[in-house]
């Protein structure tokens, strides 16, 4: 068995668009002799036949492959070299993506972190109900608008229906756009229906649990844990953008 040769530009070429060698010798053979069974494929190729099922298999879910039967035998043939196109489609769509995270999230995170760079996010810390009142009276209520998600079961652990009552009229009076993810109970229905036409919210999906609440407002995010009674603040541009991202990510596919 003699293992086939194929020319190491073409195939860097096409190493570079994620296929393995193995894939490549395949798919390059069953352009070469067309419909072939694995076997055929194993033996023209010099290849063993699990490395050839297995090239086969990925290539087949890259479209790259098709599979046929003929008297119960199962032959396969290589698509249109054109259909490397959707290849290199998905995989400049994925570098895109990943340069939006890396420019949303990653960067602004990883230079909060370094002590050397300039301009930190400052933070402060809020400690008992009074300093989580605090947050919401010096700063949300005075953002023209913000996003958060949490609970409300938390929440009424540790305040009460007219004090959160108060706090939605403020709202209304301000004239504050507030959207909340909430998780699907049946207290944060409740908040729901009073917050009508103040809050606007969308629940996530049943038996899905938040642990404490994140607000963004503005250039400044908060996190909230009503159980621990304690609250951080965090004001920095780049961060607060990169969270909003996140929330309103998950608002757009609730």
């Amino acid at each position: 068995m003699k293992k086939k040769i194929i020319a190491d530009k073409l195939k860097k070429a096409l190493l570079q668009l994620n296929l393995t060698e193995k894939e490549i010798m395949s798919y390059i053979t069953l352009l070469e002799i067309g419909s072939a069974s694995v076997q055929d494929i194993a033996r023209y190729a010099g290849m063993n036949r699990v490395t050839v099922y297995a090239a086969i298999d990925e290539l087949k879910q890259k479209a790259l492959v098709a599979e046929s039967k003929k008297r119960k035998r199962s032959l396969f043939i290589a698509e249109r070299p054109e259909g490397l196109r959707e290849i290199i489609a998905r995989r400049k769509e994925l570098v895109n993506k990943e340069a939006k995270a890396f420019d949303s999230f990653i960067l602004p995170t990883l230079k909060a972190i370094d002590v050397n760079q300039e301009n930190k996010p400052q933070i402060k810390f809020f400690e008992g109900l009074k300093g989580i009142y605090k947050i919401y009276d010096d700063y949300i209520l005075n953002s023209r608008q913000s996003i958060g998600c949490g609970s409300y079961d938390s929440v009424m652990k540790v305040s009460n229906w007219e004090a959160e009552k108060k706090y939605i009229e403020v709202m209304k009076e301000k004239n504050i756009f507030y959207r909340g993810i909430l998780e699907d109970t049946p207290i944060n229905r409740k908040f729901n229906a009073i917050a009508k036409g103040v809050m606007h919210n969308k629940f996530l999906p049943e038996g899905q649990k938040v642990s404490a609440d994140i607000l963004v407002f503005g250039n400044m995010v908060a996190l909230i844990s009503y159980e621990k009674k304690t609250a951080t603040l965090i004001e920095d541009q780049s961060i607060a953008a990169s969270i909003k991202f996140y929330l309103e990510f998950m608002w757009e596919r609730l």
